[in-house]
């Protein structure tokens, strides 16, 4: 389990273990007082485990935690090191970690817990459009952040055109969202890192957990082949809105389904290796008369017109992770990303395909050695090999004369990434130092880019409570998302730098503060923050990008400034547990050539951002959860007027319109309250089979959100106005969630 806390009782020692379960604690033995050592193990949601180690003892400690749920009888409550403890003894600024169970009880549309949905929620994380799954972090863009399933790299993380994420919740160990303070062995985006960890099984016994929707179903089975040896995890999730679609009449010819596994074998205490994958796809088919035959069949009968789309997306990997001793760990991790989407229209005679696809085969090298109690350096190096096929389009009929077939060439290059760092203790552990230097790079067949990449992180604490963090941190990026639209389409593309398309980059420094209240035991913290971005990629005015090679030319790079202030409270556990963010936020653009080169605000700088979320347990059996969100509108570029000049020719007129400044005008406000109420069975000791039923609504007070504007007459018929069209009303929600 990562990040379970290690305390030594009576001792001013602990530590929480890493990604993979390990810890290390040197203590001085001239300080023990007795013959024995008192050894705390505590992790949110599970039951506090107490061993004893005698001194001059060589002995193992193989720890198995239990679920607070499975405990039924009165539980004595040690003093312990808490989570939110380490998050305040330890140098990391800008994360952000919670328990899943925490997650799983909160409110969702069509009863789909989504991972992405709950981060949007969290200071300085903003969703783009109402619903979607989009991350804009600290003035940074969709495609400047870096998800990681298992150490594997995924370009697309949504579903049914961004409303879902890819993230089975029950699937899932473990999650990390790095805003800012990144550590060394991160790189190659700016914004932000999330990491997933799938579960590898329980090494004892087979158990499962799933969940019955309006929307979708998933299921995850867990458990060892071999006991103690060889262990496996499954996940599965189908949507079946078109199936729902069908009671109301309806027609939505989509479906999405994905599937994930995970298996882990221990050779021996110093030696395991896992194999992790996952596949999503997505498949729409529509034809002109039915709407569509699912299951991707194609009627060839019909030839007016016949739209189909797939989205396929595979991220897996290979590691093993060995002990050389006590002190130095490694874990080596082969990696393989595969994503493509394809679009393929008939109508008539004619027939026109589109392709787009990206490939990474990587390898990374991991180390962590303990010197000793004021050291623990870190170190390690990847090479991935990148390549990216877009636009390749397919026509016949008549179409063709007009759009041939094309093929762009396929682009590949070498990214590599070489890190070292430090994590040092010093005035008497009060000043805590973690610093590092990464160097990436990137080789493209007639060009190498490259970036010297500093890291420093440092934590001073001002008593047991109380604690003061400064950090800095510089990001490159070597790659980004072409775009058709600010939504995440299918149309979008990925391509690499090129000779003329430079590797963003970024700076950011960030001050903070965190106070732990001990009764009752809530984390408060406000953190400032200040972001400097050069050759950040925008599109020239009236940009052509469907189906266009020469993409470079619609390309300009310019910079960009993020600055804001976020405050958070909250409680992780307790039958009154969730949390208080607001965020408050600038981000501007700087381009030559657009807004006559003035600086112009971000589309999604939204100056007030804040959440609450709540969850309370009104008995055993009932619990309610509650979200409320606000947040300014995001940002367009009105028009303003319009004249009328003659064609050419003088044979007609055209309509000019007149524009403001860019990104002049912000959208209207919104804000929205979530309900849920969980209704759970009766306590019953020895009970195999746990179930529960989520009944919630969305939008409660049916107030929808700005999604898109139109531009109609106005009521007097002398002028036009702007309509802002919303997305979702109220939406009921309905879900079945068990384990056994």
């Amino acid at each position: 389990m990562a990040f379970a806390s290690i305390q030594i009782k009576d001792y001013k020692a602990g530590t929480s273990t890493d990604e993979n379960g390990n810890f290390s604690i040197t203590i001085n033995p001239n300080k023990i007082e007795g013959d024995s050592l008192t050894v705390l193990i505590t992790f949110i949601g599970y039951r506090t485990i107490s061993q004893t180690i005698y001194k001059n003892e060589d002995k193992t400690l193989n720890v198995k935690l239990k679920s607070e749920e499975q405990t039924l009888n009165t539980v004595e409550v040690v003093e312990e090191q808490t989570q939110q403890q380490k998050e305040l003894e330890s140098t990391q600024m800008g994360a952000i970690r919670m328990p899943i169970k925490q997650i799983m009880r909160l409110p969702s549309i069509g009863g789909e817990v989504d991972i992405v949905r709950v981060m949007q929620l969290l200071p300085g994380v903003s969703g783009g459009i109402e619903g979607t799954t989009g991350m804009f972090v600290r003035g940074g863009t969709d495609d400047q952040n870096l998800v990681l399933i298992d150490k594997a790299s995924v370009y697309e993380f949504s579903h049914l055109f961004g409303f879902f994420s890819i993230f089975n919740p029950d699937a899932v160990q473990d999650f990390n969202l790095i805003k800012g303070a990144f550590p060394a062995k991160y790189g190659g985006r700016l914004s932000s890192i999330l990491e997933i960890d799938k579960k590898e099984g329980d090494s004892k016994k087979i158990h499962g957990a799933g969940g019955i929707g309006l929307l979708s179903s998933r299921i995850t089975i867990e458990g060892p082949i071999i006991k103690d040896k060889l262990t496996f995890s499954v996940s599965a999730r189908r949507t079946y809105i078109d199936q729902v679609a069908k009671l109301a009449k309806l027609i939505i010819p989509y479906y999405f389904y994905d599937l994930s596994g995970k298996v882990g074998y221990k050779i021996n205490e110093n030696n395991s290796i896992y194999l992790s994958t996952y596949f999503g796809k997505d498949v729409l088919y529509a034809d002109e008369n039915t709407g569509g035959g699912m299951g991707g069949s194609k009627d060839t009968s019909n030839t007016n017109g016949q739209f189909g789309f797939t989205k396929q997306n595979l991220a897996s990997s290979i590691g093993w992770r060995h002990n050389f001793s006590d002190q130095l760990y490694s874990e080596i991790t082969f990696i393989n990303t595969f994503f493509n989407y394809a679009i393929d229209g008939q109508f008539a005679d004619n027939s026109i395909k589109a392709k787009s696809k990206v490939r990474d085969i990587g390898l990374r090298n991991d180390f962590k050695y303990r010197l000793n109690t004021q050291h623990l350096i870190s170190f390690g190096g990847e090479f991935t090999q990148h390549n990216f096929q877009p636009n390749l389009v397919t026509t016949q009929g008549d179409i063709s004369e007009f759009l041939e077939s094309q093929s762009a060439p396929e682009l590949g290059f070498q990214e590599i990434g070489l890190y070292g760092g430090d994590e040092v203790g010093l005035l008497n552990d009060k000043l805590l130092v973690n610093g590092g230097l990464r160097f990436s790079g990137g080789f493209l067949p007639d060009n190498f880019y490259y970036g010297i990449e500093p890291r420093i992180a440092t934590r001073y604490s001002l008593s047991r409570n109380d604690a003061v963090k400064l950090s800095y941190s510089r990001m490159y990026q070597y790659m980004h998302r072409v775009a058709s639209s600010t939504a995440t389409l299918p149309t979008d593309m990925w391509y690499p730098v090129t000779k003329t398309i430079k590797p963003q980059r970024s700076d950011q420094i960030a001050l903070g503060y965190q106070h732990l209240f001990s009764q009752p035991k809530i984390m408060a913290s406000v953190e400032g923050y200040y972001k400097w971005m050069d050759n950040l990629i925008e599109y020239r005015e009236g940009a052509n990008l469907i189906l266009n090679n020469d993409f470079e030319d619609e390309l300009l790079q310019g910079r960009g400034n993020a600055y804001g202030f976020e405050f958070l409270v909250r409680r992780d556990f307790g039958r009154f547990n969730g949390w208080v963010g607001y965020t408050l936020a600038w981000s501007t653009r700087k381009f030559d050539e657009i807004n006559r080169g003035e600086r112009f605000f971000a589309k999604y700088d939204r100056r007030h951002d804040l959440s609450v979320v709540l969850n309370y347990e009104i008995s055993k059996r009932i619990e309610f959860s509650a979200i409320w969100v606000f947040m300014t509108g995001s940002r367009i570029t009105p028009q303003i007027g319009q004249y009328i000049v003659a064609t050419p020719s003088f044979t007609g007129i055209d309509v000019v319109p007149v524009y403001a400044d860019r990104n002049a005008v912000k959208l209207s406000p919104t804000h929205r309250l979530d309900l849920n109420l969980i209704i759970k069975p009766k306590p019953k000791e020895g009970r195999k089979f746990y179930g529960e039923w989520h009944i919630g609504c969305y939008n409660t007070y049916n107030r929808s959100a700005p999604y898109q504007i139109t531009i109609e007459p106005s009521d007097e018929g002398l002028g036009y106005k702007y309509v802002q069209e919303g997305l979702f009303g109220f939406l009921p929600s309905f879900s079945y969630n068990f384990k056994f």
